[in-house]
């Protein structure tokens, strides 16, 4: 996959902390809900950590998972009081999928559940986005990110939209992309220097593990 050409920069991609909905294995999407107390040690232990670097600049996306990850995180990092919230930062839009637990859609809407299963990365559920959807709007991210100053920064944002984010800065295939498996607990960082990326991740302040995190898909 072609990468997204940008300037020398080491990103940080925070992923928000856990929600009930996350837990449950609940599709949210763009749909709202609040961190649960997992979900709040995550950030917190998240921001102890976030606070070593010498970040610069923050965006976030607008949604209220993300908006209370932030407003830990600045407990101990006073630049996440006030991100630049993007809306093409949002999560992945679940469409009709929206609110329901993963084994439910499976069971209620078997066809449709079925054609993600054999296609994740190009099905669009109804009324929502597939993988295609989120390269649109990182290219755009990026292409205004380019002005913002700063050699580090940050993203605060959700699962799907951060894999692709990571995918377009690196040129990850379709098949790298699906394996990502970033629990709300993981931050991926991206170092682009010299023509060269490289990726490593930390799980929970720990780190840096080479490559990415992998594993089962999450709920989104």
């Amino acid at each position: 996959m072609t990468k997204t050409a940008q300037k020398d920069r080491v990103w940080y991609f925070v992923r928000h902390g856990e929600t009930d909905w996350n837990a449950e294995k609940r599709m949210q999407g763009q749909w709202e809900s609040n961190l649960n107390e997992n979900g709040k040690g995550h950030a917190d232990v998240n921001g102890r950590w976030l606070a070593t670097l010498p970040i610069e600049h923050i965006w976030a996306s607008p949604q209220i998972r993300v908006r209370q990850t932030a407003e830990i995180i600045s407990k101990h990092m006073p630049l996440a009081a006030n991100p630049q919230f993007d809306d093409r930062l949002k999560e992945w839009s679940s469409g009709d999928w929206s609110g329901m637990l993963y084994a439910d859609i499976a069971m209620e809407r078997p066809d449709e559940w079925q054609a993600w299963v054999d296609d994740r990365y190009n099905y669009r559920p109804p009324n929502g986005e597939n993988f295609v959807d989120l390269e649109v709007r990182s290219d755009s991210f990026f292409e205004d990110a380019a002005n913002t100053p700063g050699d580090t920064v940050a993203v605060i944002a959700h699962g799907f939209i951060i894999r692709v984010m990571v995918s377009r800065l690196a040129g990850l295939s379709v098949e790298e992309v699906l394996a990502v498996k970033q629990t709300n607990d993981t931050v991926i960082r991206v170092t682009q220097k010299d023509g060269q990326t490289l990726i490593d991740h930390f799980v929970g302040g720990e780190g840096p593990k080479p490559g990415l995190p992998t594993g089962e898909q999450g709920a989104a």
